[in-house]
């Protein structure tokens, strides 16, 4: 082979070497990794509604498993109460939310689109200010993929997982808050969300129901 063939092989070797190359991994910002948080105690840095700590108490507590810290909510009281990390992000640069959870228990019966039925095993919210939210459930009854309008204008609820089939499974979500905004307000995002948000509860079906939360992470990739 002469040296100018030579040459140009190494060139197109390069050139297909490069096209190849994986993609840069995405960039991540941890929303709580419970680093500051005691374990058997409330979340650090949470809150929930005034008048309402002793209640959240109660049901959310900073576990360890694995060696790693997660949020544990276990509501077998009827105490029905969300908490809350305020946590503004810059959506346009960070439009996913991802995180992990565990369902454990799930209220029998339940069936978030009633009131009279309205718990959940697992939900995880974006806010957007006080009266706004997306809420994501780990649903008894509702289709993967479903959607209620709450609240229209205002509240939506979706649900991403659904049944017992992956009851005690540590599941990765990841969603696009720009994207859902968009699909179920009917508008473009125009503001920063506020933080994010989680809730168990059996109070309407009077069930217990019980969920483990963890890694709650912005990105800027799915």
């Amino acid at each position: 082979m002469n040296p100018k063939s030579r040459a140009w092989g190494f060139v197109v070797a390069a050139a297909l070497c490069l096209g190849l190359a994986a993609p840069a991994a995405a960039e991540e910002i941890v929303v709580d990794g419970l680093a500051a948080s005691e374990v058997g105690a409330f979340p650090k840095n949470w809150k929930t509604y005034p008048f309402h700590y002793g209640k959240a108490e109660k049901v959310y507590k900073v576990a360890q498993d694995n060696g790693r810290k997660i949020l544990r909510a276990d509501d077998s009281q009827d105490i029905s109460v969300p908490i809350f990390k305020d946590f503004a992000w810059d959506v346009e640069k960070y439009p996913y939310l991802k995180f992990r959870w565990r369902a454990q228990k799930i209220p029998a019966g339940s069936r978030e689109t009633s009131p009279a039925t309205n718990d959940s095993a697992c939900a995880v919210y974006v806010g957007f200010g006080r009266t706004s939210a997306l809420k994501y459930v780990w649903s008894a009854s509702l289709g993967e993929g479903s959607y209620w309008a709450k609240n229209p204008g205002k509240f939506y609820i979706i649900a991403k997982q659904n049944g017992s089939g992956s009851v005690g499974r540590w599941t990765e979500e990841t969603v696009s808050v720009q994207e859902d905004y968009l699909k179920y307000f009917g508008k473009p995002l125009e503001k920063k969300p506020s933080g994010i948000g989680v809730m168990t509860d059996g109070n309407a079906t009077h069930q217990p129901a019980a969920c483990d939360y963890a890694d709650f992470r912005i990105s800027t990739g799915p």
